[in-house]
């Protein structure tokens, strides 16, 4: 079969199965648009966070990879706790959190119903309308499977943290990605408060315990003064005890003198805690609109089914063909399918 044979009977086949052609196109065409309105159109608010660190802290080369969850030595955000900051962000109970959140501006609501809401005034056409959980615990866990689906947490080339979220209001995508960064930045201020205030209790608890103890020797020492009033102190007897006991007294001061600067030093840093983290780029409009074109889904589903119905329909051809060319390369002959050739030599 020569290559004008071949077209001519691709144009006959053609013309034969132009009627589901077509159809197959119409409802490649339907399809797409079904999916098309199917999604609503969604927003995505980015945001990039960076954390704060002392100056002991900047000391080590690869501080943002250890604070950030990214380095090999270290998968926590920070020295306090080892958690992984995207994890956190991921968690049920930061999601859940959020949720339960109140927004005053929007009646004193709680994320979970305004999320009930959202979707049933911005879901697609043909999109099943949301029921409202019964209770405030069947929301809230509601809506943290929702935000699940939602929130992206990576680390960027530059180990930054990079939180994004889509919604389908801008005015809601704002306040929940605040909500995240709000609650992931509260967890470590209350992790390194609360470490902060363990420390200094715990200095202060080893000073009021050291002082004890140094009064303690020094009632020794005075009923040993009573003790000893009509006897002479110069003795060995008299005086290796009270050597002793003010060696002890020495000593126990000496701790008691580190123990003090232990506790100035805690409750130092107790009093500077402050937030470790900082938004770089907020969540703030513009976000990245997501719209799904009917119009243009529909065109792309039409040339789809058209063009694969098309060649279904001329696949036989096309596979006699090749083999034909095939056998002629190998063997040196080829012979055309009879039925093809009949028809169109037919034609002609």
């Amino acid at each position: 079969m020569t290559s004008q044979e071949l077209t001519a009977a691709l144009f006959i086949r053609l013309k034969k199965s132009w009627l589901y052609i077509v159809a197959a196109g119409f409802i490649g065409a339907g399809v797409l648009i079904y999916y098309a309105l199917q999604k609503p159109v969604t927003y995505t608010s980015t945001a990039t966070i960076f954390p704060l660190t002392s100056g002991a802290d900047n000391s080590t080369s690869s501080v943002l990879s250890a604070l950030m969850g990214t380095s090999e030595s270290s998968k926590s955000f920070s020295e306090d706790a080892s958690i992984n900051i995207i994890e956190l962000a991921q968690s049920r109970t930061t999601r859940e959190e959020v949720a339960s959140i109140k927004v005053p501006e929007k009646g004193n609501k709680t994320i979970a119903e305004l999320l009930v809401e959202e979707i049933n005034e911005h879901r697609g056409i043909l999109e099943p309308k949301t029921e409202m959980p019964t209770n405030e615990h069947n929301r809230i866990t509601w809506a943290g499977r929702v935000l699940r689906d939602r929130l992206t947490a990576t680390i960027n080339k530059n180990n930054s943290f990079v939180l994004s979220y889509t919604g389908r209001t801008e005015d809601l995508v704002r306040i929940i990605s605040y909500g995240f960064i709000d609650k992931i930045s509260m967890f470590y201020i209350d992790l390194k408060r609360e470490k902060a205030k363990r420390d200094f209790e715990f200095a202060t608890s080893k000073v009021d315990s050291l002082r004890s103890v140094m009064n303690s020797k020094d009632k020794q020492l005075i009923e040993m003064d009573k003790r000893t009033m009509f006897t002479n102190t110069t003795k060995l007897e008299y005086r290796v005890p009270t050597e002793n006991l003010l060696a002890d007294k020495q000593m126990i001061r000496s701790q008691y003198a580190t123990a003090v600067a232990n506790q100035q030093n805690a409750a130092y840093k107790l009093q500077k805690s402050t937030p470790v983290i900082k938004v770089l780029d907020k969540p703030e409009p513009p976000y990245n609109v997501e719209h799904k074109s009917p119009l243009i889904f529909g065109t792309l589903g039409f040339f789809l089914g058209f063009i694969i119905i098309g060649l279904l329909s001329v696949s036989g051809l096309l596979l006699s063909y090749i083999k034909a060319e095939v056998s002629k390369v190998v063997f040196g002959t080829s012979k055309p399918p009879a039925g093809e050739a009949r028809q169109v030599a037919g034609n002609r």
